[in-house]
């Protein structure tokens, strides 16, 4: 198999020398040379051409430096880039930014790999506060429903040449959310998007002395995601209002589900004995996630007691366990990554309180009554994503129960493991590897 080439785009704005410098260092040292870089500089001083041949000497053709002649944003000059570029796949890294010295060489084994094409690989990363690591960001496999409530992917990205093909460039008019709505049009694509659970970003956070600046140019940014979220939304005919964030972390989509009387038909609400839901108009809000074209489960946040989370659904490990996400954290906290507050696609949510799709649920023929407990909802819920559809967990509705639910038995688990031993050995794709399995998850050690 040829040799995966890769090409960086560093575009460079208001750049910080010294911490540019540590930037192009970490591609210097990388332990695979197949690869190009190329400097997209929009500033006035030529200072960062000298800098970038400390590590790249005259003859060095791994280098191509461009003096942007536009001075209007980074995707006018990633499309620069695009058009010099020669790599199979095309990296973006910020110009303050470090990459580990095995970046490379586990992207392209990812790539290599696989027998079906990779659009695009992001991966997990933390934040550089002086010349200390911190904060890791472990992040959660290709999550449609999150990617609409947050750009949790970021933005050092490995794309596909092939894929710009299929869906055009950069767009040029889109500042400071260009690689969201980019990610966003992937969507309409069906994109094969892979993550990569590793540590290999890590993301300079510079002070800003001017808290005035820093609150300013985070605004600004939000509300440039936001703006393409509502875009994509009017695109493919989704109506919904997207709820803001007044400290700017996250934004929430609210479908509207008010037609759910005339649509019963059209879902099975499951509600076990004992359960309660204090939740103004918790079936029209499950009814208007339930009603979008791919989505075949909608599960809700149980708690314990008046301040605890009993589970914001369930994780499995590669044994065929499940456990409760998000156990025994606080009840008013956003979690780990936003866990907590955030809808999101899982593996699996609780059947205590949840809505189906009623079509779906006949084509599957319902649960299987060989499995018990939380083994016949996994495999239903597996069943459903396997036939395309996904499955969702909804913080917005709190439902609790008086008594426990029956968890398993050891002869449905050696069923469970019969029929989806090798899927779950592959691990739960919404949960990070990095993270502890177990009753203690979605926190660091």
């Amino acid at each position: 198999m040829p040799k995966v080439r890769f090409t960086i785009l560093l575009y460079a704005n208001q750049t910080d020398a010294f911490y540019y410098r540590e930037a192009v260092e970490s591609v210097a040292n990388q332990d695979r040379d197949d690869y190009e870089l190329i400097i997209l500089d929009d500033n006035d001083s030529t200072i960062l051409d000298r800098i970038a041949g400390e590590f790249y000497p005259n003859g060095d053709k791994r280098l191509k430096y461009k003096r942007l002649k536009k001075h209007i944003g980074r995707a006018y000059a990633y499309n620069i880039g695009l058009h010099f570029a020669s790599g199979d796949y095309i990296v973006t890294l910020g110009q303050h930014d470090r990459i580990s010295s095995n970046t490379l060489s586990l992207l392209a084994s990812e790539i290599d790999r696989t027998e079906t094409p990779i659009d695009i690989i992001y991966v997990d990363q933390d934040e550089l506060v002086g010349d200390y690591r911190m904060n890791p960001h472990f992040k959660c496999g290709f999550n449609k429903e999150l990617l609409l409530q947050d750009n949790y992917i970021g933005e050092f990205l490995c794309i596909s040449n092939r894929t710009f093909r299929k869906m055009g460039t950069f767009r040029e008019d889109i500042l400071l959310a260009d690689l969201y709505e980019f990610l966003l049009r992937g969507l309409d694509h069906e994109l094969e998007i892979r993550h990569l659970s590793s540590l290999l970003y890590h993301r300079r956070m510079i002070s800003v002395a001017d808290a005035n600046i820093y609150r300013r140019v985070l605004r600004e940014s939000y509300e440039a995601h936001v703006r393409v979220l509502r875009g994509y939304l009017k695109r493919v005919g989704i109506v919904a209002e997207i709820k803001t964030d007044a400290q700017y972390r996250y934004w929430k989509v609210n479908y509207f589900g008010d037609d759910y009387g005339s649509h019963r038909r059209d879902y099975i609400l499951l509600r076990e004995k004992g359960v309660r839901v204090k939740t103004k108009k918790a079936q029209e809000i499950l009814y208007g996630y339930l009603k979008q074209p791919d989505i075949g489960v909608v599960g809700v946040r149980f708690r314990e007691g008046f301040t605890k989370i009993d589970n914001c659904g369930f994780i499995f490990d590669k044994h065929g366990e499940i456990y409760p996400a998000c156990n025994g954290k606080s009840l008013y906290t956003d979690g780990y990554e936003n866990r907590i507050v955030l809808s999101q696609d899982v593996s699996m949510v609780d059947f205590g309180y949840c809505m189906l799709d009623a079509t779906l649920y006949q084509k599957l023929r319902g649960l299987d009554t060989s499995l018990k407990g939380r083994d016949a909802v996994l495999d239903y819920c597996l069943r459903v994503q396997r036939a395309g559809y996904r499955v969702v967990y909804v913080p917005e509705v709190i439902a609790y129960r008086k008594h426990k639910e029956t968890v398993s038995t050891r002869l449905s688990n050696a069923r469970l493991l019969e029929k989806w031993g090798k899927k779950l050995a592959e691990g739960d794709p919404f949960y990070n590897e990095n993270l502890p399995m177990g009753l203690d998850n979605y926190q660091l050690w």
